[in-house]
């Protein structure tokens, strides 16, 4: 089975190591799950929203199928109410070793220095050294 575009072999995708990140809300009432909240937020932010109202704008704009490659199953975007609560209750420094640890495994050494691809190029193989 072919992998997905950007997804290396034997390296978990963004929403597998957002699993890890604890989830600080009461099981009662949970209508997106977490993972999939943080994946949109972020998706969101690196698309140049800047607020939680922008976010949840560039939410709401995705497609159900856009949303459950992201990790929200239901269909349905999170408002961004859901994702102001959500983002101010988590706990920032395991989230930043969540995302640090995802981006680390995205990286290579390429002429003595880390780096790491953004255009995908390197990621299709579409370029060599």
């Amino acid at each position: 089975m072919p992998r997905p575009p950007g997804q290396l072999p034997g390296v978990a995708s963004l929403v597998q190591v957002l699993k890890l990140v604890p989830d600080p809300r009461a099981r009662r009432g949970i209508r997106h799950g977490l993972p999939g909240i943080i994946a949109v937020a972020l998706a969101a932010v690196v698309a140049g929203a800047r607020s939680f109202a922008a976010i949840g704008q560039w939410a709401g704009e995705l497609t159900g199928a856009q949303l459950s490659a992201l990790g929200l199953s239901r269909g349905v975007a999170p408002d961004a109410l859901t994702f102001r609560k959500v983002l101010a209750r988590l706990d920032a420094s395991v989230l930043d070793q969540m995302i640090g640890a995802f981006v680390w495994t995205r990286t290579r050494v390429a002429g003595g220095r880390r780096v790491i691809a953004v255009d995908g190029k390197t990621v299709r193989g579409a370029r060599t050294a």
